[in-house]
């Protein structure tokens, strides 16, 4: 029994949301706290059609006025047609660790980028947000970092050894490989949450 969790939903402009998410500690309240604050998320992803660092901002605000939440990480993302051809990945992160994404040639890479602080941290604190196109059938995965932490490596060392284990599978088998193979030490809870992105349809609405 721990605080990690993922969600992944429809938003009402057509989005798809996604997140993952690491609540410290491994017992009852860090579970409680964990299904308190998913359920905030997915309120606020309805009533606040904005970005996902404005989401998380609202989110950590309200976890300190009416809540004892401990320090929580997360990872908010939202999954949109791009402008133009192709789909864009846009994601704030408070302290969690970066996104794989798996191109559709089956190259992996991590969308690195600083992490703002963990919600429970600074509710004041400036969030951002990050973006990267997604082409159709490319492959995004979400993780806690009880996937790749190891306490006789590097957290970078973990990332690499991750990014080297993925092999062209349908979703559903290419986690359950990713959970198998993990380069952690196996000492806390893991949670991962993958998305492949579907064939974009050919006829658009017209502006």
């Amino acid at each position: 029994m721990g605080g990690d969790w993922y969600d992944a939903l429809l938003v009402p402009d057509g989005a798809c949301a996604a997140v993952i998410g690491d609540v410290v500690g491994h017992d009852l309240q860090a579970a409680a706290a964990m299904a308190q604050t998913r359920s905030m998320l997915r309120a606020l992803l309805y009533d606040r059609r904005t970005s996902p660092s404005a989401v998380l901002a609202h989110l950590d605000r309200t976890l300190q006025a009416i809540t004892d939440s401990p320090v929580t990480t997360a990872c908010l993302a939202r999954i949109e047609l791009a402008p133009s051809a192709g789909w864009t990945l846009r994601w704030s992160t408070a302290g969690r660790p970066p996104p794989l994404v798996i191109s559709p040639d089956r190259r992996a890479s991590h969308l690195l980028a600083d992490p703002d602080p963990s919600l429970g941290v600074d509710s004041t604190a400036r969030r951002h947000n990050h973006a990267h196109p997604l082409p159709a059938d490319a492959t995004v995965v979400f993780f806690t970092d009880g996937l790749v932490e190891h306490r006789h490596h590097s957290l970078e060392a973990g990332l690499q050894r991750l990014a080297a284990v993925h092999v062209d599978l349908p979703v559903a088998d290419l986690v359950r490989v990713l959970i198998e193979e993990h380069p952690s030490d196996g000492h806390d809870d893991m949670a991962v949450l993958a998305l492949r992105a579907p064939q974009v349809r050919s006829s658009r609405p017209d502006k």
